[in-house]
């Protein structure tokens, strides 16, 4: 089969699962993932244990300053500095957040093969004061879905309403626990995924699992308000669930779309479908609902499955 095709096949299950009203986990299905740590668990484990600890305070651990538009992997390996959080000693990374920017959405996946990073994050305010903590009921386990691999992800606000508030969140730290690293996740097996994206029945098979390990890669992704086309809160919450999508905007009734703008975005998804851009297909569908075309995505799904 093709590889357009299989693609193809595979983001149906994007399409027909409500995309329009999960706009974040349309945009995770159509952004590749970086490839899990090989490092066995246990090698990580003793190399953990000879890591010496780097700081002795919160305050001196190495931040790393990062953009408003940040998208990359962090890898936090055997070569990350170590440090004793109260939940036990973990390799970390550090950031130093966009302070000039506006409230932003910061997402987080964690990429799980035949070993995941159980992640903690870990917010502060500009004085290095603790202002929250995520844990395991936060990093939520997504499966393979389009390009995007099997991870634990979590979604997170950090408010910037009041720029010079001493109190916003400035910093963020990236690690696991002791307690984490005793677990594992049970990982849905590909065939299952595959089945699932092609409206069949998925195969009575085991999955596998993935051991929790002190060393993984995760995929980080910062969006500013005006990008993500969320309005700024007006508070900063006291704890996250992990799974803080920003503030719902009251839906519009759409007006009538007129002949020739429904033929103008069915000419984009032929188009875009021609030269083999799914994700432009995609968004000229959503964009077509949006003013009115309600009909769009079907002619999407239609042209997908004649492909």
């Amino acid at each position: 089969m093709p590889p357009f095709k299989i693609a193809s096949l595979a983001l149906l299950t994007v399409l027909l699962t409500g995309c329009a009203s999960e706009p974040l986990r349309r945009i995770d299905a159509l952004s590749s993932s970086p490839a899990p740590l090989q490092t066995s668990a246990g090698s990580a484990e003793q190399a953990l244990v000879a890591a010496p600890s780097c700081c002795a305070s919160l305050r001196e651990l190495p931040y790393q300053p990062i953009p408003a538009n940040f998208s990359g992997e962090v890898r936090i390996d055997a070569s990350a500095p170590a440090f004793a959080f109260d939940s036990g000693k973990s390799f970390f990374r550090a950031f130093q957040l966009p302070a000039a920017s506006k409230s932003f959405e910061i997402r987080l996946y964690s990429q799980a093969g035949d070993t995941v990073l159980a992640p903690n994050a870990m917010l502060l305010d500009s004085q290095f004061r603790v202002t929250r903590l995520l844990g395991a009921e936060d990093f939520v386990y997504a499966p393979a879905s389009g390009l995007k691999g099997d991870s634990l992800d979590a979604r997170l606000r950090v408010d910037r309403l009041y720029p010079d508030n001493p109190g916003n969140e400035h910093y963020l730290v990236l690690y696991t626990s002791e307690a984490q690293m005793r677990g594992q996740t049970v990982i849905e097996h590909p065939a299952k995924a595959f089945a699932r994206a092609l409206g069949n029945e998925a195969p009575n098979i085991p999955d596998p699992v993935a051991k929790h390990a002190p060393v993984g890669v995760i995929k980080m992704v910062l969006i500013e308000d005006k990008v993500a086309g969320q309005q700024a809160n007006t508070y900063v919450p006291p704890f996250s669930i992990g799974r803080e999508m920003g503030n719902q905007l009251p839906s519009v009734p759409a007006p009538a779309v007129l002949p020739e703008t429904q033929a103008y975005y069915r000419q984009g998804i032929d188009a875009a479908l021609a030269s083999k851009d799914l994700e432009r297909a995609l968004r000229l569908a959503d964009e077509a609902a949006r003013v009115g075309d309600a009909s769009a995505k079907a002619y999407l799904l239609e042209r997908i499955q004649i492909r």
